[in-house]
Order: structure tokens, then C-alpha cells, then sequence
């Protein structure tokens, strides 16, 4: 009986630690894994020059974001040279996004 005793509290404390260190997913966790302008900025632009075009732009985007990516990007390119630079992504990154929070809250 004492054996018994022994692995089912053995059995229960490997049960109770493992759910204890389980992570649990806070906002903190997930500050690498947000997608901020310079990270979109660093994954499109494939060719390194600094600026984003069109079809680096839409690469990767999903059937959703390609429907108004034309749109979407002439918003971005506020000079109209036809490329994106990385100020004009982080200053319309808001509206891109509909998220209203400041641009410089996001770059952290």
C-alpha cells in the first residue's frame, strides 16, 4: 500500500507541475510575433534596395489582402514614385492595419 501511496503522489506532483509550467500567453509573449511595419518592411523587401513595389508588396498576401492591395499600396506611396519606402509604410501603418493606435507605440 505504501508503494501505491508513493507513485500516485509522484503521479500528481509530474501532473501539477507540468500544467504549472505550461506558458500562458500574455501580451508580452506575443510582442515578437506582432507584425509591425519594420517587420513587414524587412520580410517584402526581398530585393534589399529599401524600397517596397508592387508585387513586393503584394507577395505572401492572402486572397483578402491581395483584393485591395492596389489600392492599399497607392495609399502608401504618398510621392507617387511607385515604391514604398519605410516611412511611408510606418506612416500609413494605421490605416493599413485599422489600427489607431500612434504608429511609434508599435515600433518598439
Amino acid at each position: 500500500m505504501p508503494r501505491l501511496y508513493f507513485y500516485s503522489t509522484l503521479f500528481c506532483m509530474a501532473f501539477g507541475l507540468h500544467f504549472m509550467s505550461t506558458p500562458v500567453m500574455s501580451d508580452e509573449g506575443n510582442e515578437d510575433r506582432k507584425w509591425t511595419p519594420t517587420k513587414m518592411f524587412e520580410k517584402k523587401d526581398t530585393n534589399k534596395d529599401g524600397f517596397l513595389t508592387l508585387e513586393e508588396f503584394k507577395q505572401g498576401g492572402n486572397k483578402k489582402f491581395l483584393q485591395n492591395a492596389d489600392n492599399r499600396f497607392a495609399k502608401l506611396d504618398t510621392n507617387h514614385d511607385d515604391k514604398v519606402s519605410p516611412d511611408e509604410l510606418k506612416a500609413g501603418w494605421a490605416d493599413m492595419t485599422r489600427n489607431k493606435k500612434k504608429s511609434s507605440s508599435l515600433e518598439k
